[in-house]
């Protein structure tokens, strides 16, 4: 699938414009002439900057190009339905990751995705088993990074 860069401009735009209202709430910092919403207002900014540069960019091009163009493989149901799976999945850990834990909701996502692109069950399942646990000793051990235990709270280490 591609994007017109004047679709792109218009969306960084709309992003860059929420930041900008959503950092202005931020406290400043007393006794400093700027605060934390300085680093995010600059992005903001250059966001903008870019977006400009793709609009003109997109309004100078020749010949026009469509909003989007969708690619050969919209037309595979297999590839599609990989896509709804990731979607599902990620909107499946946002929901549940809290209340079931990384160690139950990871596995169980992976497994989703991995079979959703065609990975056999031979290979998923010990993957989906396997590679949560790296990735929970990588941050949760070594990066110290909360996650969360849900189900599993009582056996946390």
């Amino acid at each position: 699938m591609k994007l017109n860069d004047g679709l792109i401009a218009a969306l960084l735009t709309v992003f860059a414009l929420a930041l900008l209202a959503h950092v202005a709430d931020f406290p400043d910092m007393p006794g400093q002439a700027f605060g934390p919403s300085l680093l995010p207002s600059l992005v903001a900014v250059g966001l903008i900057l870019c977006s400009i540069a793709l609009a003109v960019g997109a309004l100078r091009a020749s010949p026009r190009h469509p909003l989007v163009e969708w690619d050969g493989w919209v037309k595979q149901p297999r590839k599609v339905l990989a896509l709804l799976a990731v979607i599902g999945a990620v909107a499946f850990y946002i929901a549940f990751s809290e209340t079931l834990g990384f160690l139950i909701a990871a596995p169980l996502v992976l497994l989703v995705v991995l079979r959703a692109c065609g990975t056999g069950w031979l290979a998923a399942i010990p993957l989906a088993a396997i590679v949560p646990l790296g990735i929970h000793y990588i941050f949760y051990t070594l990066l110290k990074v909360a996650l969360p235990w849900g189900l599993l709270t009582e056996f946390a280490w």
